[in-house]
């Protein structure tokens, strides 16, 4: 199933890297779309934020403006729900997509009651929370100001995520092999604990 994504996208990528002066915008809208509330739910972002990535890690193009524009259109993706959801929360609940999906929104209420503001941090690297967290903290009346620090924050921390896992990976190798062979066995337990304990804590959520 990767193998016939990943087909399906080569001609995005080849035409990013036949045309990178557009790579920043086309970045900048994928972001935007996968972290729109409700437009997430039908947007593969992943892979073609990986394939684009990949042109970066390559050398093809550089990975620090994608970055930029790929923090900058999620940061606005969660903005622009948030005022959605802000000004227009009967309306949106009222959507027919979501009441065939009541499911989202009970999730999504369970979610900031447990939580609070660091939903909106923790929702945008769990898909399905993503669909609606930002739309919920309109709607719930989260604090503008509050929000906008969770919501930038993650932004700026996602957006490399997916943009480069393979220069990250190769990056933290590299600091591992320079530590001393005693300290990296505390270093891995230590990674490996915390991913544990944040999952347990992700699936506790509910």
């Amino acid at each position: 199933m990767e193998n016939l994504l990943a087909g399906v996208f080569a001609p995005l990528t080849g035409f990013v890297e036949t045309h990178a002066v557009w790579a920043g915008p086309i970045v900048f809208a994928i972001c935007f779309l996968e972290c729109l509330a409700i437009v997430s739910a039908f947007v593969p972002a992943t892979l073609m934020l990986i394939g684009i990535g990949s042109l970066a890690t390559a050398g093809v193009l550089d990975l620090a403006t994608l970055c930029v524009w790929g923090s900058a259109g999620a940061g606005f993706g969660f903005w622009v729900s948030y005022e959605g959801g802000r000004r227009y929360a009967r309306q949106i609940e009222a959507l027919p997509w979501l009441v065939r999906r009541p499911e989202l929104l009970a999730r999504g209420h369970r979610f900031f009651e447990r939580w609070g503001t660091m939903a909106v941090f923790i929702g945008r690297f769990v898909g399905p929370a993503r669909v609606v967290v930002p739309l919920l903290a309109g709607t719930m009346g989260v604090d503008a100001r509050r929000f906008h620090v969770a919501n930038w924050v993650s932004a700026v921390a996602w957006a490399p995520l997916l943009l480069a896992p393979t220069a990250i990976a190769a990056a933290l190798e590299r600091w591992m092999e320079s530590m001393p062979p005693e300290h990296r066995s505390l270093v891995s337990l230590a990674i490996i604990a915390g991913i544990f304990f944040a999952w347990r804590a992700l699936r506790r959520r509910d």
